[in-house]
């Protein structure tokens, strides 16, 4: 990557990348939502052609991915990946309000070794690659 990117570039990637993750949260909370209206209504069309939060769950997954390769376009994929890992900290959490999921002392345990991950490889991330 080039090591002589401006502020304001690398602002914006990572901007992206924060984009990508809450597309990428809401894509799957509107899957969770999907899922259950198609159980609700069985039968192809009913449950799935007429499917609302489907298809805002496919659209909010293709911002993701725009965002995605937006933000890769500067930053390494040694720093941007790791962060990642947050769509499995706030989907959760955020199905726990959204869908009264009930999250266990044990499962906030797992959350916070993944948030210590993140940050611990996320931190040890360089590039020397050179275009």
């Amino acid at each position: 990557m080039q090591t002589d990117l401006s502020p304001r570039k690398r602002r914006t990637a990572w901007l992206l990348l924060a984009g990508m993750i809450v597309w990428m949260t809401g894509a799957q909370l509107l899957f969770k939502s999907a899922g259950l209206h198609a159980h609700r209504h069985p039968g192809l069309v009913q449950g799935f052609v007429l499917n609302v939060a489907m298809w805002w769950g496919l659209f909010s997954s293709g911002m993701s991915m725009l965002c995605w390769l937006g933000s890769l376009r500067t930053l390494p994929l040694s720093a941007a990946y790791p962060w990642t890992a947050s769509i499995y900290v706030l989907t959760p959490v955020a199905s726990a309000f959204l869908f009264n999921e009930i999250l266990s002392q044990r499962y906030f345990f797992g959350i916070a070794l993944l948030v210590a991950g993140i940050f611990l490889s996320a931190g040890g991330a360089e590039s020397n690659d050179s275009r």
